[in-house]
């Protein structure tokens, strides 16, 4: 049995050998559950009160004595089901104080102007919010964009797109030569214009320009993302995306 899946429902590890214990012995109680899942019994009552009050086990009582029984698998889709209902709602009450932490965070003084962000979330979660700052018809501008991202990342660049378009927001992407399978799928994609690097000047790191800040992302095993956010800088490397795009081929 695949403990791993049932992890992302949130069980801890006792919990999960607890209820496949009782799973294989049907109605027990607390030694031979004990033996099966190698769980002491200094946490097995915790730990079945838990599993109780998540609607995965059950338990009778007979001549005074306490059974338990790990209760219909299908109650594991109800506990999904609740846990997806009580997320909902709690993404309902998150939406209500973004405006509140997004003024407060704007309101303290930038202190600094580069910070760095340490891998795939990390990157995810920064990007995303640069995105943010874009208002309809402005545009993103993506130079070097490596054939090795797209092969790593390549379902998350194409929510974002789908995202951006929605968001009128427009893009100009310069690839790396040996990424033209990505860069025509692009091509397609409204709002969309896309160009190549020389076939001899490939790199595995690409920079994103936006309209205050700059972007540059290394993909490493562990990806770097690096965030400058100075105006100036933006605008002098807003020319230089332009010098590449004139000498990039189409």
């Amino acid at each position: 049995m695949d403990e791993a899946l049932f992890e992302k429902l949130g069980l801890t590890k006792g919990e999960i050998k607890v209820y496949l214990a009782l799973n294989n012995l049907g109605e027990s109680s607390i030694g031979p559950i004990g033996s099966e899942s190698k769980v002491s019994k200094s946490k097995i009552y915790d730990i079945l009160d838990k599993l109780i009050k998540k609607g995965l086990v059950g338990y009778l009582i007979k001549e005074g004595k306490k059974y338990f029984m790990a209760n219909d698998p299908h109650m594991i889709l109800e506990y999904i089901d609740k846990k997806e209902n009580e997320l909902n709602n709690t993404r309902k009450e998150v939406q209500q104080i973004l405006p509140q932490l997004i003024q407060q965070r704007e309101s303290v003084p930038k202190k600094r102007v580069a910070e760095m962000y340490e891998g795939f979330q990390g990157l995810k979660a920064i990007r995303e919010e640069l995105m943010l700052t874009f208002k309809s018809g402005d545009t993103l501008l993506v130079l070097g964009a490596p054939k090795i991202a797209n092969v790593k990342w390549e379902g998350w660049f194409l929510d974002f797109h789908r995202r951006r378009i929605k968001r009128k927001v427009k893009m100009k992407i310069i690839y790396n030569a040996n990424a033209r399978e990505y860069g025509e799928i692009r091509k397609k994609m409204k709002l969309t214009q896309v160009k190549y690097l020389a076939n001899d000047l490939i790199s595995p790191n690409w920079i994103d320009i936006f309209q205050d800040t700059v972007l540059f992302v290394m993909v490493l095993k562990n990806p770097l993302a690096f965030v400058v956010r100075d105006k100036e800088l933006a605008n002098s490397f807003r020319s230089y995306f332009e010098i590449m795009w004139k000498n990039s081929i189409s």
